[in-house]
């Protein structure tokens, strides 16, 4: 029997990090053969009518969103990790691609295609470079309260982008204000069959989803909606529809570079990785926790990455994984990543046979999905929650929301990233902070505000604070501790600040925790540290040697235990100076847990409290 060696081994384990499908697809389970292919199916059907409308709403022509659907259901079923998680074109992306794309010139539609297919590969670069940095975290720095409002700012701005197809009157560029002006100011040139034709058509979505949930309501009103425009000859009416669709597979082509607009291109692009990524890795996110499943971030940044390359490069534009998608592929019954490959082949099978009856599809009916489609976005419970229980959070998804319909899509997200980065240095800058006294009958030293019942040495002030400091902060911490000890009279000997909340330290915080110790030196005050990290306590003794040894780890107790030690030490050296050696000085014997008899009320201020026996 042969082995293999050793390296060639690592070799496959890291090819099947890389192209999970080597690792799941010998060992599948026939078993899920036949949910899988009705998961493809029922995606498909679904998919087909929604890649579409989110190309019309790219400004692109319907066939280029059957080919970005097609390479992206491919492709990540063979890189991607999640089963649930369906790629294609989203609503964000395309309309943060019309967005930016329609504010430039471009000589005419295949111009047009080619920049959109260049934003999409610049995507996709980008995310294999972010992949090999394993920058997977950039995802984290996008809360779930920002994609709240960016989420409903997007709604909205998807809807206003669609308002002038529903009424069939001429659409212009810019944001949700002048778009919706737009439509107010050209009512009267409404078509009123347009109109007829895009309510039936939202009635119909609606009641559909509503009354048989399980059929793909998309494609049922699209396939009414061909067929009453062929008979009818809608087109000939003041309707607009699809148009030709050309028949067939994609071909790759590498797009070429409109004159002028590499720049540009390159910054949509990077706007557009931030978007797909954040997208793509929340939806997975949110179905692996439900299923208690981990996600691989970084692979699904190189999934994300060959993804939007495979379909810039394949006439398509950039995609993302879609929310709505991948609740349709959750709920059909999806077993595997194997379902995402029946998905590409329904939908190479409509590219090849089926394009000719989707010409007459009225743009109306296209409008129509996209505005059902995306009304789900708006979390108006959540929202309220937000406002009910951190006004700061609230400002940041609002901060989103008005950044979405007054600047546009990248916009809104970087606003919101930006005020919650506000938030934090806010509440970093201005910490909560803590007189710590000792839990009765144990070790830990807790609030005292909080817990009345905690015992306090009046000759020793524990102090904290409750966020990590650094040195923004620091000089607002130092004034919460004078406060402190202008309300201890007499003043405390031994003052402890514990940093336990604190694993790293910068040299700003250490200068400044040197200034306190040299104040209360100078008032006869004694200052230890506890609860030093390592890596803490080794810069403090480089930086500071004035602390003289810092002992890693040190627990509150124990630094009392060691300052009367060395206090005890001191008076028996005769040294009457040394700091804590006055009367009030506290015990040489060490604290026993649970010992003493002094306590503190809700203010902060001190009481004796009678002593108690040992057992109450």
């Amino acid at each position: 029997m042969s082995t293999a060696r050793p390296g060639t081994e690592r070799t496959r384990l890291n090819l099947r990090s890389i192209v999970p499908v080597l690792g799941w697809a010998p060992t599948y389970n026939k078993a899920w053969l036949q949910p899988d292919v009705i998961a493809g199916v029922t995606l498909a059907a679904f998919m087909v009518p929604e890649a579409m409308a989110y190309a019309s709403l790219a400004g692109l022509s319907p066939e280029h969103g059957l080919y970005a659907a097609l390479i992206a259901q491919f492709v990540y079923a063979v890189f991607g990790t999640s089963r649930q998680l369906a790629m294609g074109a989203t609503s964000a992306l395309s309309i943060m691609v019309a967005g930016s794309l329609g504010a430039m010139s471009f000589k005419d539609s295949t111009e047009y295609a080619s920049a959109a297919a260049v934003v999409a590969i610049v995507s996709g670069l980008l995310a294999l470079l972010a992949w090999i940095v394993r920058a997977g975290f950039i995802a984290n720095f996008v809360s779930e309260t920002v994609l709240i409002g960016f989420s409903a700012g997007a709604a909205l701005y998807i809807g206003s982008s669609q308002a002038a197809k529903l009424f069939g009157i001429h659409s212009v560029q810019g944001n949700f204000f002048r778009r919706v002006w737009n439509v107010i100011r050209h009512l009267g040139d409404t078509s009123l069959l347009t109109l007829l034709v895009a309510m039936c058509s939202i009635v119909a979505l609606l009641l559909i989803e509503e009354r048989i949930p399980r059929l793909p309501a998309a494609l049922l009103v699209v396939i009414a909606a061909i067929t009453i425009s062929w008979i009818f000859s809608l087109d000939q009416h003041d309707v607009d529809v699809a148009g030709h669709i050309p028949g067939g597979l994609p071909v790759p082509a590498i797009p070429s570079v409109p004159s002028g607009s590499l720049l540009p291109l390159i910054s949509l692009g990077f706007g557009v990785f931030l978007l797909s990524y954040i997208e793509g890795v929340g939806t997975a996110k949110s179905f692996a926790a439900r299923d208690k499943i981990r996600l691989d971030a970084n692979q699904e940044l190189f999934a994300n990455g060959i993804t939007n390359l495979g379909s810039g490069l394949m006439q398509g534009f950039s995609v993302g994984g879609s929310m709505s998608s991948s609740a349709v592929k959750s709920s059909a019954g999806a077993k595997s990543l194997a379902s995402g490959f029946f998905s590409a082949l329904v939908i190479g099978l409509v590219l090849l046979f089926l394009t000719g009856p989707f010409s007459h599809l009225p743009e109306a009916t296209l409008a129509a999905i996209v505005v059902v489609a995306v009304r789900g976005l708006i979390d108006v419970p959540a929202i309220k929650r937000i406002w009910e229980l951190d006004k700061w959070e609230f400002l940041a998804a609002a901060g989103a929301f008005f950044g979405v319909l007054i600047f546009g899509m990248l916009e809104g997200i970087i606003i919101g990233v930006a005020m919650t980065f506000l938030s934090i240095l806010r509440r970093y800058s201005a910490p909560q902070t803590s007189v710590l006294g000792q839990r009765p009958g144990s070790d830990d030293f807790v609030d005292i505000g909080r817990n009345p019942d905690a015992i306090v040495d009046p000759t020793t002030l524990v102090f904290r604070a409750d966020s990590s400091w650094f040195y923004a902060n620091a000089p607002g911490i130092r004034d919460h501790l004078d406060e402190a000890l202008a309300r201890r009279n007499p003043p405390p000997s031994l003052v402890i600040i514990d940093l336990a909340s604190s694993p790293l330290l910068d040299l700003g915080t250490v200068r400044e925790l040197n200034e306190i110790r040299s104040d209360l030196h100078d008032r006869g005050i004694e200052l230890r540290l506890a609860n030093v990290f390592g890596h803490a306590a080794a810069l403090i003794a480089a930086a500071s040697p004035d602390f003289g040894n810092i002992q890693a780890d040190e627990s509150i107790l124990e630094s009392i235990a060691d300052y009367r030690r060395s206090l005890h030490g001191a008076e028996h050296a005769g040294d009457p100076s040394a700091p804590g050696t006055s009367h009030d000085a506290p015990s040489a014997e060490p604290l026993q847990a649970g010992a003493g008899n002094i306590s503190a009320d809700d203010s902060g201020q001190y009481r004796t409290s009678p002593d108690k026996d040992a057992n109450d």
